[in-house]
């Protein structure tokens, strides 16, 4: 099942509305910490099932991303996570074994995220890898480490794992550099 990008923009509009609205909501009850975070995102993302003319590899291709995320409170956010994969490679899909084409393709995911303690982010969602050749549907899972430094910025690790529905999978490992604005409500 492929959707369509414009599911994707609903989607996107839906997030942002709910951010608007979650954000008129805290104000109204004050002593919450409500922060925008934009994020680059410099990694390498694993490709099992690549081909090449040496047969079936694991391919190690750059990848790299910009977020946004809105935390409602200090515990929960959401976000749109995009990265993109800097070469071209094929792939094997996982149940007909049809021989996939990516070129550089880009990824868009509306992604839900929480803090079980102050630094470790837990993070799923869903989205799309957007290629000239084919659109594709995406689970994504991870997991990340964050280390706050002067002035609202932080540095951070991310581990994520890509699910492409019916096609093949992604492990991405990076180092995530994160800007900070905070908004706090004190009544």
């Amino acid at each position: 099942m492929i959707v369509k990008p414009k599911k994707l923009l609903i989607l996107v509009l839906s997030i942002a509305f709910f951010s608007v609205n979650a954000q008129t909501h805290h104000a109204e009850g004050g002593g919450h910490e409500q922060l925008h975070k934009f994020s680059l995102i410099t990694a390498n993302s694993l490709i099992r099932n690549s081909l090449s003319l040496d047969g079936n590899n694991t391919l190690i291709v750059p990848t790299f991303g910009f977020n946004y995320d809105y935390y409602f409170n200090a515990k929960w956010g959401a976000g749109i996570h995009s990265d993109i994969l800097l070469q071209q490679f094929k792939v094997e899909t996982h149940k007909t074994d049809n021989i996939l084409v990516r070129d550089n393709p880009v990824a868009l995911c509306g992604m839900l995220n929480y803090k079980p303690s102050h630094n470790f982010v837990l993070m799923g969602g869903f989205g799309y890898e957007l290629e000239k050749h084919e659109t594709l549907n995406i689970f994504r899972f991870g997991v990340g480490y964050e280390i706050p430094i002067q002035n609202n910025w932080e540095i951070g690790f991310d581990l994520e794992y890509d699910i492409k529905i019916n096609a093949y999978g992604a492990l991405m490992f990076g180092v995530v550099f994160s800007k900070i604005y905070p908004r706090l409500k004190n009544h």
